[in-house]
């Protein structure tokens, strides 16, 4: 009895994921007579089981027209994912290229678990596929059973398309699962699967749970939307750059404001600090010096007045001498001393040497200012 049960187990698997769960696309008509087993594993029959590309019918198809694809067969092995492509080789090999047209991701070629009847599909060949004639391509990784790639091809006829490739030459390739010659991708058995590039055309039908096509967790979306010209439209970052924003509150010191309009700078003597925007500044601390040449400080005090204006310095202590003639004797070292409003010195070491005040300025009670 347990021998009974093992077989009658392993025939009903076999019925489930091998004979009678295959299928084969209706319509559009495939080349040919193609048999309902999926591709050799090695890709030995890759692309097409290698069919004669004997045209049965010819599938016209418009531009925009909503077309059908059908499938003839028993069981949907759960369902899977998936793609319709189209080469402009009318008999494609092992290097031509496939592009996708349509991503059906789940629940295809039906979402039954078991011996169900397939589904129906409608489609529409889009604006990016050439005139003339092409091949169009169905394929299939199942999601219950074996781990397989089936795929089946028909000849079409396209108008109202693109007149070059440019914009067909855009759009993702065919996915490739299961065919050792094409690639490593290997599908994960009860899932339906998400595709890295489904395309802008695509739809989502499938129960899940979800899994990407070569294994590892879904990508978001469906994985990357391709739109020829046009920035991904799912699954990747936007492209688009902002400008750092710029922060309010107290400007950051040495860096001016954008709206501010300041100033010229001023020159100043190579001693004296930064010049402030202010219109006066105080004069800067001036070091003693043992017996500095008579008139340098007085000479070199002139010139800052006459250049940045009236400073501000300490008034001279009062009893401070105020001598005509050429000079005189002072208290108070470093301060200003005044003799009239039209001369002025500097008290150094007792001594003061009188010099004519800038234009424009006076010299009242120990301080330079304006007139």
């Amino acid at each position: 009895m347990v021998k009974s049960g093992i077989t009658a187990a392993f025939f009903g698997a076999m019925l489930a994921t091998g004979v009678s769960g295959h299928m084969i696309m209706k319509t559009p008509v495939p080349y040919g007579n193609p048999d309902k087993s999926p591709l050799d594993a090695s890709g030995s029959d890759f692309p097409c089981k290698n069919v004669p590309y004997d045209v049965k019918a010819m599938n016209n198809m418009k531009v925009g027209d909503t077309q059908t694809l059908s499938f003839t067969g028993t069981a949907t092995h759960g369902g899977g994912s998936c793609q319709l492509s189209v080469t402009t080789d009318k008999k494609p090999t092992k290097d031509s290229k496939f592009k996708v047209i349509y991503s059906i991701e789940g629940g295809c070629p039906g979402p039954g678990p078991g011996n169900d009847p397939p589904s129906t599909f409608t489609f529409k060949v889009p604006k990016e596929v050439p005139n003339g004639e092409s091949t169009l391509a169905w394929t299939w990784e199942n999601k219950v059973g074996n781990s397989e790639f089936y795929m089946n091809c028909a000849p079409i006829t396209v108008s109202g398309g693109a007149t070059d490739h440019s914009a067909f030459d855009k759009l993702p390739d065919m996915a490739v699962a299961n065919i050792a010659s094409q690639n490593q991708c290997n599908t994960t058995e009860n899932f339906d699967y998400k595709y890295d590039k489904p395309g802008e055309y695509k739809t989502v039908i499938g129960n899940g749970p979800f899994a990407s096509l070569c294994g590892g967790p879904a990508p978001p979306d469906g994985g990357q939307s391709t739109q020829p010209a046009t920035m991904p439209s799912t699954g990747a970052p936007s492209q688009t750059m902002s400008n750092p924003s710029i922060p309010t509150g107290s400007p950051n010191p040495g860096i001016p404001s954008p709206s501010a309009n300041p100033a010229p700078s001023a020159p100043v003597a190579p001693s004296a600090p930064s010049a402030p925007s202010a219109p006066s500044m105080s004069t800067p601390d001036i070091p003693s010096l043992s017996a500095p040449p008579a008139g340098l400080v007085e000479s070199s005090l002139t010139t800052l007045l006459t250049v940045t204006g009236s400073p501000s310095i300490p008034a001279a202590p009062s009893g401070s001498p105020s001598t005509g003639g050429g000079g005189g004797t002072c208290s108070g070292d470093g301060t200003i001393v005044c003799n009239d409003a039209d001369q002025f010195g500097i008290c150094n070491h007792g001594k003061v040497v009188w010099e004519p005040v800038a234009a424009g300025t006076k010299c009242q009670n120990g301080k330079i200012a304006k007139r």
